[in-house]
């Protein structure tokens, strides 16, 4: 399993890392959910996150896939995720560190390893 702290990482204006990230975002997500699912009989949402490019549709499913995480493992909702523009470099660094934090929270209330 990858590390979520990776995330932090990614790349401002690089499309290739950009879509490397969506792809394994979602992945990371299927797993999780099913960890969650074997742990606590809940079962959420995975939304469509995988091929995202960053438009607003996308920056809205992030979110509401995290508080879907959340909700079912019973603890409290991510951080505000929304209220970024992933056009500026400092909001960029701070959405996916935001991200990869919230990440870290979510698999350690499942006990992914």
């Amino acid at each position: 399993m990858i590390s979520t702290r990776l995330y932090a990482s990614v790349p401002y204006k690089d499309f290739t890392a950009f879509r490397d990230f969506a792809g394994s975002l979602y992945l990371y997500h299927r797993a999780l959910a099913d960890t969650i699912f074997r742990t606590t009989g809940k079962q959420y949402a995975v939304l469509p996150i995988g091929d995202g490019r960053g438009e607003q549709e996308w920056l809205r499913a992030v979110p509401q896939t995290h508080a879907h995480a959340a909700l079912a493992l019973g603890i409290a909702s991510p951080p505000d995720l929304t209220s970024f523009d992933l056009s500026k470099e400092a909001d960029h660094t701070s959405w996916f560190f935001s991200v990869s934090n919230d990440l870290e929270r979510l698999r350690l209330n499942a006990g992914l390893i």
